[in-house]
Order: C-alpha cells, then sequence, then structure tokens
C-alpha cells in the first residue's frame, strides 16, 4: 500500500512540474526569417490568467498588444495587427520554447521563441 502511495505521489508531483513549466506566462525572444530571408526578432511578453492570454509582441517597429488569447493544455493562440493586417499566432509550448506558426496573410512563418531567463 505504502508503494502504491508513492508512487501516486511521484506521479502527481512530475505532473504538477509539467503543467508549471507549461505556463507561457514571462519573456520570450525569436526571430522570424521574411522569405527574403530577413530576419524580424520579436520578444513576446506573455501573461496566462487561467485559459486567457494577454501581453505584446515587441518588434523592432514598435509594440504590439495581443487580443483574443486562449491557452487550451499546452496551445496558445492570439492575435497582434502589424501594419493594419490581422496577424494570427498559433503553437504549442514546451518547458523552455514556445513553437509558433504566424500567419500574415497567406503567408505562414514559424517561429521558436526561446524562454528568457536572465531578468
Amino acid at each position: 500500500m505504502k508503494k502504491i502511495t508513492l508512487i501516486t505521489l511521484m506521479m502527481l508531483a512530475g505532473f504538477a512540474v509539467c503543467m508549471a513549466a507549461l505556463n507561457p506566462t514571462g519573456s520570450w525572444k525569436g526571430i522570424l526569417t521574411l522569405n527574403d530571408g530577413t530576419p524580424f526578432p520579436l520578444t513576446y511578453k506573455l501573461k496566462a490568467d487561467g485559459d486567457k492570454l494577454t501581453g505584446i509582441v515587441e518588434t523592432m517597429n514598435g509594440e504590439l498588444p495581443i487580443t483574443d488569447g486562449k491557452i487550451k493544455g499546452d496551445s496558445v493562440t492570439f492575435n497582434v495587427t502589424y501594419n493594419g493586417a490581422a496577424v494570427l499566432n498559433k503553437g504549442k509550448c514546451y518547458p523552455d520554447s514556445i513553437g509558433l506558426n504566424v500567419t500574415v496573410g497567406e503567408d505562414i512563418y514559424h517561429v521558436t521563441a526561446k524562454k528568457v531567463t536572465d531578468q
């Protein structure tokens, strides 16, 4: 009985650690590479509140507020408006990164944003 209880507690602790590690709150840095090869550095400053996601995306052209942000499990979706166009960001959270597909018009770019830990 003690062995089953210990195993159960270890599994629950491991699950709690994994869930905490997938929280997107914080700063994340990545580079979106345009079709012509131009790098476009991005910093995502995210805040999770239950299933809602808020924050900003910092670009070399200024800050873009996040709208319609949602969290479901390890998945995130949100929009930003850039040059008058809606830009959908959709991706998955990992312990040290977020993989995002960024849809700009008909083009889809992939960004891997790494967790900023030196704050």
